[in-house]
């Protein structure tokens, strides 16, 4: 298992899990009171439980100066290769060819191919899971860093 399998949460994703937590945590004060809504009190512990386990999993922790500036070059490193496989805008976003045009149906079929081996391609899928959590500790409070269509020419 390579360090890079952990998936980290996003902000949105990490911001809801506390806000979670805290009303569960609320939820059982006000029941501690007297309201008797939770029925089992050791299964609700052990989902409040869960969540914080999530929390101390999946939060992204920020790199080191030292560490954080390798994983910087080596994402570069991977930006670029991913970019270079990655379809052009240009191509990505082409409009499907009408019937009598051959030239457009050949480049057409040639952008659907790109795609499909960018896609599928197992080792390319193991570089943008790499950039993906670099990028996310390089600034965890970023949402938009680990969104790869950036990187398109």
């Amino acid at each position: 298992m390579s360090k890079f399998d952990l998936t980290h949460a996003s902000v949105a994703q990490i911001n809801e899990t506390k806000k979670e937590i805290e009303s569960m945590e609320r939820m059982l004060q006000a029941d501690r009171t007297g309201s008797q809504r939770i029925q089992d009190e050791v299964e609700f512990k052990g989902e409040i439980a869960k969540k914080k386990k999530f929390l101390q999993t999946h939060v992204p922790k920020k790199f080191r100066v030292a560490d954080g500036n390798k994983a910087y070059t080596y994402a570069k490193k991977l930006e670029k290769e991913i970019s270079d496989a990655m379809p052009s805008r240009k191509k990505y976003f082409q409009a499907y060819p009408n019937a009598n045009d051959t030239r457009r149906e050949q480049s057409f079929e040639e952008t659907v191919q790109m795609q499909m081996k960018f896609q599928s391609d197992k080792a390319l899928k193991q570089k943008i899971q790499e950039y993906k959590h670099i990028m996310r500790r390089i600034d965890p409070d970023n949402p938009n860093i680990t969104n790869i269509e950036n990187l398109g020419r």
